[in-house]
């Protein structure tokens, strides 16, 4: 039997924009050489098993953003802007969902419980633990190791955040 806190609970997760996203540009960066090669929408959805259609929206949003960019003709497609070592997870989270955030207090929007709010703490930490991590991996950081370059760090962070030391 589900507890009714149990009902209660919103799953933070990432939208499929930012996992088929991130599967798409990981597909590129395996195969980013020096940065000339093109790789075309339907090879990385037959390969990655998504969505052309989706995919073709996906990159039109990280286009604008300057992640990828393309070139047409017969041997066009599209490439990395940036090497698989410059190009932040955080930079394509916002590029394809907008600013991460979750509670209004730390998004910039202020906080009406300003002075009074006894969590507003915990958000902020937790929104510079998630930037920090998004921020400080790669995708070639990916592709090493595939939980990210710090391998247990992340599980230790949760643990010490779980306990209140940090």
């Amino acid at each position: 039997m589900v507890s009714r806190a149990e009902k209660d609970v919103i799953p933070m997760k990432l939208s499929t924009k930012t996992r088929y996203g991130l599967r798409a540009l990981l597909y590129m960066a395996e195969r980013y050489d020096d940065g000339t090669k093109t790789v075309s929408v339907g090879e990385i959805s037959r390969e990655r098993k998504l969505s052309e259609k989706y995919l073709e929206q996906l990159f039109i949003k990280l286009k604008r953003r300057n992640i990828i960019t393309s070139t047409r003709g017969a041997q066009g497609g599209y490439r990395l802007v940036a090497s698989p070592e410059e190009t932040t997870v955080a930079s394509v989270v916002e590029a394809l969902e907008g600013p991460i955030s979750f509670a209004d207090c730390v998004a910039g929007k202020g906080c009406r419980e300003k002075g009074t709010c006894l969590s507003h703490g915990l958000w902020k930490r937790l929104k510079g633990s998630i930037d920090e991590i998004l921020e400080g991996t790669t995708l070639a950081d990916l592709l090493v190791h595939p939980g990210g370059r710090d391998g247990g760090a992340v599980e230790e962070r949760v643990q010490e955040f779980e306990k209140g030391a940090i």
